[in-house]
């Protein structure tokens, strides 16, 4: 699959490198200064009303930099099940793409595939609802946060924003082994009022496989940029290492080896254009199909990527402050991503 980039994709694509290859300390303030956060949502929302491929153009620009925001869990996911709500709350879709408000996923349960029913229930009670359960891998969560929340619902699904701050939440944090920082976040009898809810039944359940969908070619584009980056890193070290006299790109073996990790990452570039083009997809089947492609041959090139690159660089390669270490460890947290489905 090959397809040139439009002179605003472009110019996009130079913003984020940029930025990224800057790393600020304020990095989501700046992103929410320069468009980045609006960029998926409408213009009546606040929005710049760009689709799946500019947000493939920055998923890939924050990987190859190697940067850990927000932007997944809050824009993608979040921001997904916001925009795609049978009623979309545009005060609150405002809020997020102005950076003024964080919003936060919370949909992975301990021991629990995507697809599965949520052991979070949610119980009706006086017009409104009360909540109690456990979310794990809940990223980058603000203090001020309003997590979107995935739960059952007298046997159904149901989906609500619960903000961080309401009587019965808690949350315990901690780093996921690629230096995210992640939380543990309970609930127990939360009352939310009807208007926290975002979608009930068929509804919720379609909302919750959209959202999850966009997360996976965001990450599936992250994880291209990363591997393009170990793969430079890779490529440098053969050209300047020496050993017995000879630079490590005259030894066949590892040139052979390159050259795998090479096709592995055209591969999974390939399959990283096809999720942005098919995420909204009108047809439910197809999109699941492409996704569970994308979901195989993705996470089949981070860990023959990953492991490669550590290879090649020898000891040094598993260091923390290697970037092929650090590179390293957030392909294997997508590739096992990937595999949970």
């Amino acid at each position: 699959m090959n397809f040139d980039l439009s002179e605003d994709q472009a110019m996009l694509k130079d913003t984020a490198e940029r930025l990224f290859a800057q790393a600020p300390a304020d990095l989501w303030t700046r992103m929410a200064e320069l468009g980045l956060l609006a960029a998926p949502f409408a213009e009546a929302d606040g929005g710049l009303g760009l689709g799946p491929v500019e947000t493939m153009i920055l998923a890939e620009a924050a990987g190859r930099a190697q940067v850990l925001t927000a932007y997944a869990g809050a824009i993608v996911a979040a921001g997904t099940a916001l925009r795609l709500a049978p009623v979309p709350p545009s005060a609150s879709i405002s809020s997020l793409a102005a950076g003024e408000v964080p919003f936060a996923w919370a949909h992975d349960e301990l021991g629990m595939a995507s697809g599965e029913a949520r052991r979070t229930r949610a119980r009706s009670s006086g017009g409104g609802w009360i909540v109690s359960g456990r979310k794990i891998n809940v990223t980058h969560v603000a203090e001020d946060a309003r997590l979107v929340v995935t739960a059952t619902a007298e046997g159904e699904p149901i989906m609500l924003v619960i903000p961080l701050d309401a009587q019965g939440v808690s949350r315990r944090d901690h780093h996921l082994f690629d230096g995210t920082p992640a939380s543990e976040v309970s609930f127990y009898e939360v009352v939310v009022d009807a208007t926290a809810v975002l979608a009930r039944s068929a509804e919720a359940e379609v909302l919750t496989e959209r959202a999850c969908e966009h997360l996976v070619a965001f990450r599936a584009a992250e994880a291209v940029g990363l591997m393009q980056a170990l793969l430079d890193a890779t490529l440098e070290h053969l050209k300047t290492r020496r050993q017995f006299g000879e630079p490590l790109s005259a030894f066949q073996a590892l040139r052979h080896r390159a050259a795998d990790m090479l096709v592995a990452l055209e591969q999974a570039r390939s399959m990283a254009m096809l999720a942005a083009l098919s995420v909204e997809d009108p047809d439910g089947a197809a999109r699941r199909r492409t996704i569970a492609q994308v979901r195989a041959v993705v996470g089949k090139a981070c860990k023959l990527v990953g492991q490669a690159a550590v290879q090649l660089h020898g000891g040094v390669g598993v260091t923390e402050e290697h970037p092929v270490g650090r590179g390293f460890r957030q392909l294997t947290l997508i590739d096992l991503e990937m595999e949970r489905g």
